[in-house]
């Protein structure tokens, strides 16, 4: 609960950052103009006395100095280590924006409070500089979240996102701090209280201005940072780091749990002091009159003598001794950081050269192993002992882990088959290490250590795959993103991700999106929606198997079948049987919903329910396969083009003759007849069975690739049929896709970066009010974009453009040299629209 107040705390900030700064800008300024010469007690201070009753002894003054002196040092010694923590975050940019819009406004701020309250700063000033330190680190957190973002919608939700994480733990350590330091509020020290009081002061301005004015200036900042870029795209935009962050900072229960009780103990410390106060306030008054009687007679004893050697020697102690030493210190301080503080910095130079390699070091008894530059793993101690196999064999069985056992040890154990190698992530309780212990593997085993180099491993969160989507994980692959629109689909703009290797397929997509955009959208339709799967089962004769072929075709036994599929699953829910015979095999193509997943293993489960219930009633029923090919998945089929598989989509947009002739170089007559030679009459002679369309699989596969879908299912899923007729002067185009294949949640839909392109299509997860939703709404989406890049390769093929188009955003550079120089009228016009 807390974590979505703070996140919306801090995405309503950074959406509206304007506001923000000006209302507490207004408020800090309708302070300073409040007139408090109306209130004479006010003028005074808040602990002033009567002129008469203020009577300080140099002596005990100088032991008060002494006192604060001591407290002095101690706050600014911790800021010396509080400021070499944040010197970790290895960010200069970061911390320096951390550090102006929250040490300097904190800054600004808490002195105006302190000014209205008529105190001086002069006591708070040491604290209330450890105060700001102490929650440098926390901005400066709050900063990599912001900074992690590459759009200002990212800046926001990644702003919001940091809130909710770092705001509960924040909010705690400001309100025990607080508690904590007012207990000096109750010492009866006067120039500690005040101390004290000035501080907890800065701890609630800077919480403040931490929780409002300074995520609506990073907004702010970040935002106009990205007009002033010519391509719109941010300098500092490092996805990478947002896991680091969210991974490192983790909310420890019991610390949590003792802040609290500690908050508790101090809140009552206060309740009883209080208490007793006000108890003896009679007493108080009491002696009052007395008191005053004796500074009175005290002050005008020390009016009337001469003050001695001694005391003014005192005098100057308590004025000035304590400036003294402080100096000295801060000179100190300064001189040690300045010639001997920074010997470390000398590993940043070659730190940064590994920045996509990042620093890999697994420190195990005595051994360090570093990848170095060029992406090999080295020994930090070459020289280290290697225990014997019988200890080490034992360690691993007496812990049931090898994670204290170093590479080479754990590669022993290996050797002698004691650990398999598709289990070493888990046997050493760390992903990244197994990974790298594999590559280790192969590459001795098979001679790929330069192979290897090429691919990258460092910096991924395998926790997720492990189990799900990879096994024998060695590495990933890297593929590049790019994102056609925006693309308006039933009223509502989309910017689609396409993860491709091919060039001009997203130039030539998003020029289609245009045109559809300008011309009023896509209107899609999910005809039906139902995953199948089919398995193969053999009876003793063509008689039995008939009679259970007519025997599942009745409608009241259908009802017996659909029970038992229904039970298996929360959203899986049979719809129909397709059952064809073929001798004494009988093959049932089972048909189901299945919600916003795509479904295959909820059908696996559901048919292997339904076939035991099935046997029940046909004793000599032998299940053989339970996918009999004809579902069919991952192959080209008949039945897939004309009983669908998965969600059945069609899509249409009418394009006036003027955005034909304008935007896609050709008319609407040309199109229409090409269409019809190439997808229609060219496929018949081919004899392909869903290939009536330009590249619908171009199309499919990188928004499959994106959005974690199974890229195999292409095969089905990308069957369409492109239609374009003449509609009056205007062309009329739609795409039918009868088997599109297609989920938001299970398999890799819950990896990072393909959940965060789901997430740009608004289609993550599952929809909690409408099961199946989500995955409706990408089918629709899928079905639309395939239609803008059938649209926009029909006119470069009818206009004549496709081959120069690719010889300038297909090839590479050296290619390019030997091309004609001038680009093609089509390529400008793909390149504006990408642009």
């Amino acid at each position: 609960m807390f974590d979505n107040i703070f996140g919306g705390i801090g995405k309503g900030c950074a959406s509206h950052p304007w506001e923000v700064i000006v209302g507490v800008l207004t408020v800090t300024a309708c302070m300073l103009t409040i007139d408090k010469t109306a209130d004479p007690s006010l003028s005074a201070g808040p602990n002033s006395l009567p002129h008469s009753t203020k009577i300080v002894d140099d002596e005990s003054h100088a032991i008060d100095v002494i006192f604060m002196t001591l407290i002095r040092c101690i706050a600014v010694l911790y800021c010396y280590y509080q400021f070499n923590n944040l010197r970790q975050l290895d960010s200069k940019y970061v911390l320096g924006i951390a550090a102006m819009f929250t040490v300097f406004s904190s800054f600004v701020f808490s002195t105006i409070v302190i000014h209205y309250l008529n105190g001086d700063l002069k006591d708070a000033m040491f604290l209330f500089l450890l105060v700001l330190l102490v929650n440098l680190k926390k901005a400066s957190l709050l900063a990599q979240f912001a900074l992690s973002g590459c759009s200002q919608t990212e800046v926001i939700n990644n702003i919001s996102k940091g809130m909710s994480l770092l705001g509960p733990s924040f909010s705690l350590d400001s309100i025990v701090c607080s508690l904590v330091i007012s207990v000096g509020m109750l010492s009866g020290v006067q120039r500690l209280e005040t101390l004290c009081m000035f501080t907890c002061m800065s701890f609630i301005v800077n919480y403040v201005v931490i929780m409002s004015f300074y995520p609506a200036c990073l907004s702010l900042v970040l935002d106009l940072l990205r007009r002033g870029d010519e391509n719109g795209m941010p300098f500092w935009g490092d996805r990478s780091q947002i896991t680091a962050i969210c991974n490192d900072h983790k909310t420890d229960p019991i610390t949590n749990a003792f802040k609290v009780i500690m908050s508790v103990g101090v809140m009552i410390v206060h309740a009883q002091s209080r208490w007793a106060l006000s108890g003896m306030e009679t007493e108080a008054d009491n002696m009052l009159g007395i008191q005053v009687t004796k500074f009175a007679v005290f002050n005008e004893t020390e009016e009337n003598t001469h003050r001695s050697v001694h005391s003014s020697i005192v005098h100057w102690m308590a004025s000035g001794a304590d400036h003294i030493v402080i100096l000295i210190l801060l000179l100190s301080m300064i001189v040690w950081f300045w010639f001997f503080g920074d010997r470390d910095d000398k590993l940043i130079p070659w730190l940064s050269q590994t920045e996509y390699r990042k620093a890999s070091v697994y420190t195990s008894n005595k051994m360090v192993q570093t990848e170095n530059v060029d992406g090999d793993i080295v020994d930090g101690d070459k020289n280290v002992e290697i225990r014997p196999f019988d200890e080490c064999l034992d360690i691993y069985k007496t812990q049931k882990s090898a994670e204290q056992l170093n590479d080479d040890e754990v590669l022993m154990l290996v050797k002698s088959n004691h650990i398999k190698p598709y289990m070493l992530e888990k046997c050493v309780n760390d992903p990244e290490r197994g990974v790298g212990l594999r590559r280790k593997i192969i590459a001795a085993e098979s001679n790929l250590t330069e192979a290897l180099i090429q691919l990258p491993y460092i910096g991924y969160d395998y926790s997720k795959v492990l189990g799900t989507n990879c096994e024998n994980v060695i590495g990933y692959v890297a593929v590049p993103v790019g994102v056609a629109g925006p693309l308006l689909v039933d009223d509502v703009f989309y910017q689609v991700p396409m993860a491709t290797t091919e060039g001009c397929l997203v130039a030539s997509t998003n020029r289609g999106c245009r045109a559809l955009t300008v011309c009023g959208g896509v209107i899609t339709r999910v005809v039906d929606d139902g995953m199948t799967r089919g398995p193969v089962v053999r009876f003793s004769s063509v008689t039995t198997a008939s009679e259970a072929k007519m025997w599942m075709d009745n409608p009241e036994k259908f009802k017996i079948i659909k029970s038992a599929f229904d039970s298996t699953s929360r959203f899986a829910r049979l719809t129909k049987l397709l059952v064809r015979i073929a001798g004494r095999h009988l093959f049932i193509r089972f048909t189901a919903s299945t919600g916003d997943a795509m479904g295959m293993n909820m059908l696996s489960k559901g048919t292997e329910k339904s076939l035991k219930v099935i046997g029940g009633y046909f004793p000599d029923m032998e299940i053989l396969s339970l996918s009999g090919n004809f579902c069919s998945d991952k192959k080209p089929a008949a039945v897939n083009w004309i009983e669908g598989r998965g969600k059945y989509v069609v899509s249409e947009a009418i394009v006036p003759s003027k955005i034909v002739t304008e935007v896609l170089k050709t008319t609407v007559a040309a199109l229409v007849d090409v269409n019809i030679s190439k997808n229609l009459m060219g496929s018949a002679i081919a004899g392909s069975i869903g290939g009536n369309n330009a590249h619908a699989a171009n199309v499919v596969t990188a928004v499959y690739i994106a959005t974690g879908q199974d890229p195999a299912q292409n095969v089905a899923s990308s069957n369409c049929m492109t239609l374009m007729e003449a509609f009056g002067e205007d062309l009329y185009v739609s795409c039918t896709m009868p088997s599109v294949e297609i989920g938001t949640v299970g398999g890799g839909t819950s990896l990072p970066g393909q959940s965060a392109c789901l997430e740009m299509l608004g289609v993550r997860g599952a929809n909690s009010e409408t099961p199946g939703a989500n995955a409706k709404r990408l089918a629709r989406i899928l079905c639309a974009t395939v239609l803008a890049g059938e649209l926009s390769l029909m006119s470069a093929l009818t206009a004549g453009h496709l081959v120069k188009s690719h010889m300038i955003h297909n090839r590479s550079a050296p290619s390019i040299q030997n091309l004609e120089s001038e680009p093609c009228e089509s390529t400008r016009q793909i390149t504006h629209c990408v642009s």
